[in-house]
């Protein structure tokens, strides 16, 4: 069984805006490359497939090739249609594609075997995020179904949309795919104010 995972990846220069003004652009960038690291790290030990970025961010050759990851292109669509178009640019067709966010910062390896293991046989799975949102989606065949992330609780609306197209789907609930950074008291909860602290990079610094 071959998975492929597309970790979603929006422009740096546009990252986390929701954090503004209590972080400038380099800090919010560079808060979402700690997160993105630990995510593709955590993709990878789980070894449930290939791992990709899926984006149009200029930089991401250099980061993937520190990840340790590949770079699809999503065509520079929107967020969802993005996702697809870069599931089409990937060579040999997989069993199933994990669609997973890059802003989980508490995420394990294990988070993800036990996401995949909860999944139905054929279907959809989502990773349901504190706000109802979704921040992994797994699509077993692949193009069985498309996502509609941004959606308001759109852990609901995945679960809507798959069972009127007559396809299994399961919410499911793991500590470390629920918590994704969109607000500092997401940053707060995650512990990564402090991180910045630390390192003279975060709010308060003299």
């Amino acid at each position: 069984m071959s998975i492929q995972v597309l970790i979603g990846l929006k422009l740096l220069s546009s990252a986390k805006q929701r954090l503004m003004p209590q972080l400038s652009l380099a800090e919010r960038r560079g808060l979402m490359i700690t997160m993105l690291t630990t995510v593709a790290a955590a993709a990878r030990a789980a070894q449930l497939g290939p791992v990709a970025l899926a984006t149009s961010e200029p930089d991401a050759p250099s980061l993937a090739n520190v990840l340790q990851v590949d770079v699809v292109s999503d065509g520079g669509l929107p967020w969802n249609e993005g996702l697809v178009h870069a599931l089409d640019r990937i060579g040999d067709t997989p069993t199933a594609v994990l669609y997973l966010a890059g802003d989980l910062p508490l995420l394990q390896a294990d988070d993800l075997l036990a996401f995949v293991d909860a999944a139905p046989a054929n279907g959809v799975a989502v990773a349901r995020a504190r706000d109802r949102g979704s921040n992994a989606l797994l699509v077993r065949p692949p193009h069985a179904f498309t996502p509609m992330f941004g959606s308001p609780r759109s852990s609901e609306v995945h679960h809507a949309a798959a069972t009127d197209r007559g396809l299994q789907c399961r919410i499911v609930d793991i500590p470390g795919l629920a918590l994704d950074v969109d607000t500092i008291e997401d940053a707060r909860d995650a512990g990564m104010l402090a991180a910045l602290s630390e390192t003279g990079q975060g709010p308060g610094r003299g």
